[in-house]
């Protein structure tokens, strides 16, 4: 049994190493990833279809293996590892699995979160912003907030009363409020606008509008309401 790979589901599979450097991709559509810390989890709807479990530990090495071929195909009959073949080239490599219990793999359902305590779109044009901001500053707190009925997103380093701050005005609040992400966290795929929800003051969640793309994403611990 063998099915080809589509440039999305690399691209996919790249953001994912910036979350992890090994995954366990398990029979199915989805795509998934939890980092070590276990404060960010990722799942993504692809179009191919795994029709078994594959471990990668050094998931570089799969991708490199991928970016060989001009057209890859997994073939998964061989039990012990993965092939991949290119009929443009006519080559092939093999990445033998993993012990799926050396992977930090993300569960299989979907993190439960209650009702949103704010909402919010993010497009990818203010979050790129936001993070050269954060790099040119050399800060690495990003914040949203809402006061005199308006919200608004900065990054900005909350232990210092004149950190450089930089700042985006989001829209219109009735509420007061201010969570608070690490930039680091945010390892989020390139050019998606994302609907943000804050859940119960402890998780985002960050869900794509153009494709079944969504990142859980770990509040700062002092974020209060």
């Amino acid at each position: 049994m063998s099915i080809s790979v589509s440039n999305t589901t690399i691209d996919a599979l790249k953001n994912f190493l910036s979350i992890n450097k090994s995954i366990n991709i398990k029979p199915g559509n989805v795509l998934s990833t939890l980092s070590i810390n276990k404060n960010i989890m990722a799942r993504f709807q692809i179009e191919e279809e795994f029709p078994k479990q594959v471990p990668i530990y050094d998931l570089s090495v799969f991708i490199g293996a991928l970016s060989l071929c001009q057209n890859p195909e997994l073939d998964f009959t061989n039990e012990t590892c993965l092939v991949i073949k290119d009929s443009g080239t006519r080559s092939k490599s093999k990445i033998y699995y993993s012990d799926p219990d050396l992977i930090i793999s993300a569960p299989d359902k979907e993190l439960e979160v209650a009702s949103p305590d704010v909402q919010f779109e993010l497009s990818w044009e203010n979050l790129s912003r936001l993070q050269r901001a954060s790099a040119t500053y050399g800060v690495q707190d990003l914040c949203l907030f809402g006061i005199d009925g308006a919200m608004n997103i900065c990054v900005t380093d909350k232990k210092n009363d004149t950190s450089n701050v930089y700042s985006v005005e989001l829209g219109a609040t009735t509420k007061e409020f201010c969570y608070c992400f690490k930039m680091e966290n945010l390892k989020l795929m390139q050019n998606q606008t994302y609907n943000v929800s804050i859940h119960s003051g402890k998780v985002a969640l960050f869900r794509s509008t153009s494709c079944n793309l969504k990142y859980w994403i770990a509040l700062e611990p002092n974020t209060t309401k």
